[in-house]
């Protein structure tokens, strides 16, 4: 228990597994959380300090189960392994061999196949924040800066990577902790640095080029983050350090911004029902033949690029394939064999892959030279660059193939035939088999017993075994080993000796294999560098194929890009919601130019403005991620900014009303976008008085047109808002047609020129199933005279009343859910 004291304190905040044998056993406050999250069973086990010491323990097989409940559930747990073979009198050595969080796994039963797994150190500094996002299979690196308070921008960064857990200084702002957590990230914390950064210095010297440490060292917020990410993998995944060799450091600016609202408004990845992939642009996109061309094509729609030049590199490449359809469908068929290369080569860097990662390893690189060949036909600069990078490594396919053995229902690892030393061990022990059923033989001439057999098993090693009835006509030199109920079992000189040049020469035969592994899996990890760079190409070609394959299947279109800023798409469709329809769905052109740069859409709920103004982001999304688009045609400006201010939503626990939320992101989208920028505005004000709501939007739109002059489309219900279109020559009305057919309506999902007759919220109202006497009584009330209509606000009296004067004292933007329902109960009550 010294031993498991001393241990336990190296690693705090952590579930502690204390292997005992064929058991991993958790003390003290360890097992009362592991048993009530895992259901397993809480014992005790002796005494501290006169208490009962809690225990729960799993079997030592059974580990790789319950750690993926504990890291999926939010755990950080540490493996005690026995290092020492147990000796009666001594203490086993024993010591943590590895650290398991959220951000930091290797397993692939534990992490996500279609999804990076990052892990985010994050560091402040007085003016500036700085971010590294870490990804451990893939050694890759991502660093930027922003400044100090600049939330908006941390939120969207964050929601472009969604690390699986931050990092954060121990003796840091105590704030940061709790934003974090309440954005939904895991939180850990690392040791304080203190002397510690002259390691993480070393560390950057031996790993990085001079460039790349001299822009860390001279800024304190990447300095602190790199020294604050070393400290916590040298604690947890210390052989990830030496894997990291290059930083890919970036400004958000780099990539077309789409802050945090863009993305879940858009359901880029993520769909707003249930946070799944399922009716997400995501699940339209990818085709992936594999789960790492998966994991590419969902960062680079979260990355949407800024050069055009590497826009249409891509584009390239999706076109040879869109237009050689047979050549599409051979390279799609050679990628679906294709094993998960990239999360292969990063086990096998780290020294944690298994057998089968280096099959993988083998059946990947015998299908390389045939994916060569096909994409050596692309004509494309980018394909021909892709096909540089497919390296045979005839030299080392042949090693895995002539040294691994995969052959049904072996337990060797090494092939026979590869290492001559081997196979004469294996020969020699092939003969003593021979030699024990020859000794068999000999013992049953020499004792007459016909049912005699040697035996073995792992306890007691070779025996002579024998019926109870035979017992007696053993000869004088068989020696009595074990008493069963039925049985005996002897040894013999002669089979003693026997058995120990068996043993001997199995250990010989297990040294020598593990020897000519380790040799093989040498000889792999040596091209590491080279078979990372094969799998990022891998990656990149599945993607683009992905972008080929729905191109070719939805009729999608190349977009063309210009230097100016008109959005001009034609016959333009949304990607997901076409893809639910039972019906064909309707396209709509879209022209954002300089004559008619704010669109202020009207028409009834249901008519498709939402499906529309997404459709339209959607279609410069795709376009700036190389991919085709869903249009007739698409001539296309470079924005800089996707916003959207869609749907409705509150933040009760931050005491956030529906309007103060919609408020903050309108005021982010006309602080931060520019005249390249796209905004999508949809019901801007409806969650306030209609004066008070009708007064906003209208101050937004002349904000968004003659300040910030960004390409804009705004949908609203706010009829006198189309009268802005005779004071602004850029502003331009259009609605999304319907008819009334009697009492029905027929939506058209067609937009056109004009202002709508109305919203027809009556008629919505009776297709969402509202009783009949209460859509009748407001009809009423929409065709009685104003001057008629009860509690009409032209006839308020005069003289004000107590209520009317406690409502003027009301600040609906600052009202929680929970004082709006306090100020209800005290007017009742003053009604009495």
């Amino acid at each position: 228990m010294q031993q498991y004291f001393d241990i336990r304190a190296q690693y705090p905040d952590t579930l502690l597994f204390f292997q005992v044998g064929d058991f991993y056993e958790l003390f003290f406050q360890d097992a009362v959380v592991a048993s009530k999250f895992l259901a397993i069973a809480l014992t005790k086990r002796g005494k501290c300090n006169g208490e009962d010491v809690p225990l729960a323990g799993i079997p030592v097989h059974a580990l790789r189960h319950y750690l993926t409940k504990l890291v999926n559930g939010g755990f950080r747990v540490a493996i005690c392994d026995q290092l020492t073979e147990a000796t009666p009198g001594t203490v086993v050595e024993r010591g943590v061999t590895q650290v398991l969080s959220p951000g930091t796994l290797t397993d692939e039963q534990m992490l996500d196949e279609k999804r990076a797994s990052y892990l985010c150190s994050f560091y402040a500094t007085g003016d500036k924040w700085g971010m590294v996002f870490s990804e451990l299979l893939t050694a890759q690196l991502y660093a930027t800066t922003i400044p100090a308070g600049a939330y908006r921008t941390l939120e969207a960064e964050l929601a472009r990577f969604f690390p699986d857990e931050i990092i954060l200084p121990s003796d840091g702002p105590k704030g940061h902790e709790s934003y974090f957590k309440k954005l939904g990230y895991w939180v850990s914390k690392a040791d304080s640095l203190g002397e510690k950064r002259a390691d993480a210095h070393v560390w950057l010297e031996q790993q990085f080029d001079e460039q790349s440490r001299a822009r860390v060292d001279s800024d304190r917020a990447l300095s602190g983050t790199f020294s604050q990410l070393h400290q916590y993998l040298s604690n947890t995944q210390q052989q990830s350090l030496s894997q990291f060799k290059k930083v890919q450091f970036y400004e958000p600016g780099d990539y077309l911004l789409l802050d945090e609202a863009t993305q879940r408004n858009l359901e880029l990845v993520k769909n707003s029902q249930d946070g799944g992939r399922t009716s997400t642009l995501l699940s339209v996109m990818d085709v992936s033949k594999t789960a790492m061309g998966s994991r590419l094509l969902r960062k680079w729609l979260l990355r949407p690029l800024m050069e055009q030049s590497a826009i249409t590199a891509r584009q390239q490449v999706v076109q040879a394939l869109h237009e050689n359809t047979r050549l599409r469908g051979e390279v799609g068929k050679i990628l679906s064999a294709m094993p998960d290369l990239e999360r292969m080569v990063g086990r096998i860097a780290l020294r944690k892959a298994a057998l089968q990662d280096f099959l993988g390893l083998r059946d990947a690189l015998v299908l390389v030279p045939v994916l060569r060949v096909h994409v050596g036909q692309l004509q494309a600069p980018l394909a021909q660059a892709l096909h540089g990078h497919l390296q045979e490594k005839a030299q080392l396919r042949e090693l895995l193939q002539a040294g691994l053995d995969d052959s049904p229902g072996t337990q060797r690892v090494v092939k026979p035939g590869f290492d001559f030393e081997l196979d004469k061990l294996r020969d020699l022990v092939d003969h003593a088999e021979q030699k024990i059923l020859a000794l068999e033989e000999a013992e049953i001439a020499r004792s007459g017993i016909s049912s005699l057999k040697i035996r073995f098993n792992k306890v007691h090693g070779y025996y002579l075994e024998v019926t109870k009835v035979q017992a007696g006509n053993v000869p004088d030199d068989f020696i009595r080993s074990q008493t069963l109920a039925n049985r005996e079992r002897y040894t013999t000189p002669a089979l003693q000796e026997l058995e120990r040049e068996i043993v001997h020469a199995q250990r010989e035969i297990n040294a020598k294999e593990n020897a000519v592994y380790e040799h093989i899996k040498e000889a792999v990890r040596e091209q590491q560098g080279e078979l990372r760079r094969l799998a990022g190409s891998l990656c990149v070609l599945d993607a683009l194929h992905s972008f080929a394959s729905v191109a070719a299947e939805q009729s999608y279109v190349c977009p063309q890009f210009t230097d100016g800023r008109d959005i001009v798409i034609t016959q333009g469709r949304h990607p997901v919601v076409e893809q639910h329809l039972d019906s064909p769905f309707v396209p709509n052109d879209t022209r954002l130019v300089d004559e008619e740069s704010l669109l202020v859409i009207t028409g009834p709920n249901m008519g498709g403005k939402s499906t529309y103004l997404r459709q339209v982001a959607l279609n410069c999304l795709l376009a700036q991620c190389g991919s085709f688009v869903p249009a007739q045609a698409a001539s296309l400006p470079l924005v800089d900014r996707i916003f959207t201010r869609i749907g409705s939503g509150d933040d009760v626990a931050a005491g956030k009303s529906t309007f103060l939320v919609e408020m903050e992101e309108t005021a982010v989208i006309c602080t931060q976008a520019t005249e390249r920028s796209l905004v999508i505005l949809d019901e801007v004000g409806r969650g306030t008085s209609t004066r008070d709501g009708l007064s906003i939007a209208q101050a937004v739109i002349e904000y968004l047109y003659t300040r910030v002059q960004a390409r804009c489309l705004f949908a609203t219900h706010y009829q006198e808002l189309t009268l802005l279109s005779d004071q602004h020559t850029g502003i331009a009305n259009y609605y999304m047609a319907s008819q009334q057919e009697g009492e029905r309506i027929v939506f058209l999902h067609q937009i056109a020129p004009g202002v709508a007759a109305g919203s027809f919220g009556l008629e919505v109202a009776k297709l969402a199933g509202l009783p009949k006497e209460i859509v009748a009584r407001a009809g009423e009330l929409l065709h009685m005279p104003q001057a008629q209509m009860p509690v009409a606000p032209a006839f308020i009296p005069a003289q004000e009343s107590v209520i009317e004067q406690e409502l003027k004292k009301i600040d609906l933007d600052e009202l929680t859910p929970r004082q709006a329902f306090d100020v209800l109960w005290k007017l009742q009550k003053k009604v009495g």
